[in-house]
């Protein structure tokens, strides 16, 4: 369980040092990449993670949890516990700003005394913050993307059991948003399937309705009896339709092999009877 804080303690971070700079943290590119990359900011509430902050509030006996996810320029919620309404703070050090880049938990048992956030709003303003202990959300390539954080506005200490657990929490979350991303990426990729075989669907549609048009339309005229795109194997089918290309080359086919020179041959299309090929040009 956890207890109030020894108001003997004299060095309150000789067990939480302080982390890299947090400011050159927030605004390193590859890590605002990262926080990109997973999409969440902003993102609608959809309870993923009020289960983390629950449990963070409970394995810390504090009245308030997050999980937080730090922007360039503020830090956003993607859940809390027991502080409704709020979705977003600030960025000022000391806080959130401050542990997320550490390397391990970061914890303030009395925030009126540590030098990290004697004025900090958040500690001096109407939220009256004492306690804060929070463990960063650490990507598998390395990226701290936020944390996960126990608050209360009376000094408290935490056990080493409950450090770690809180350090877990930030584990799972960093999986959820794999897991969450893997599922973004998948549902885009399926959708991409369907735009592109109903792209496929419609332009074979209208390639078939063009066939039967132009079929109907060059039955009357003089062609060859048998299909000339067999390539040397040669095709006994009937020729049935006539295509050309750019260059003015043409020539009549059955309906299978012209729709394999159509979708197989650049810059090939059904002919008419004006399009006759380069022989009729010479034959003006």
């Amino acid at each position: 369980m956890s207890t109030t804080a020894d108001s003997t303690t004299t060095d309150p971070t000789a067990t939480n040092p302080a982390p890299a700079d947090p400011v050159a943290a927030l605004r390193d590119p590859a890590r605002v990449a990262a926080v990109r990359r997973y999409e969440i900011l902003d993102a609608p509430t959809d309870g993923a993670f009020d289960e983390f902050a629950a449990a963070a509030a409970a394995v810390c006996g504090t009245p308030i949890a997050t999980v937080s996810i730090v922007d360039t320029d503020r830090v956003w919620f993607a859940a809390t516990h027991g502080l409704d309404g709020v979705t977003q703070v600030g960025t000022e050090p000391g806080l959130c700003a401050s542990a997320f880049c550490a390397e391990g938990p970061y914890v303030i048992n009395d925030a009126a005394v540590d030098p990290r956030t004697l004025e900090h709003p958040l500690v001096r303003g109407e939220l009256g913050l004492r306690f804060y202990a929070a463990a960063p959300i650490i990507t598998a390539d390395g990226h701290h993307l936020g944390t996960v954080t126990a608050i209360d506005s009376a000094p408290r200490q935490l056990t080493d059991a409950q450090t770690a657990v809180l350090g877990h929490l930030a584990a799972l979350v960093a999986r959820q948003l794999e897991l969450r991303l893997a599922a973004l990426t998948a549902v885009r990729a399926e959708r991409h399937l369907r735009a592109e075989a109903e792209q496929r669907a419609a332009a074979a549609a209208e390639l078939a309705a063009r066939m039967r048009a132009a079929t109907a339309a060059h039955a009357t005229a003089a062609h060859p009896e048998h299909c000339q795109l067999g390539g040397t194997s040669g095709c006994t089918a009937p020729a049935e339709l006539k295509i050309a290309d750019a260059w003015g080359d043409s020539a009549w086919g059955c309906t299978a092999h012209v729709e394999e020179a159509i979708v197989n041959v650049r810059s090939v299309f059904i002919a008419n009877e004006e399009l006759g090929g380069l022989a009729a040009y010479l034959n003006r």
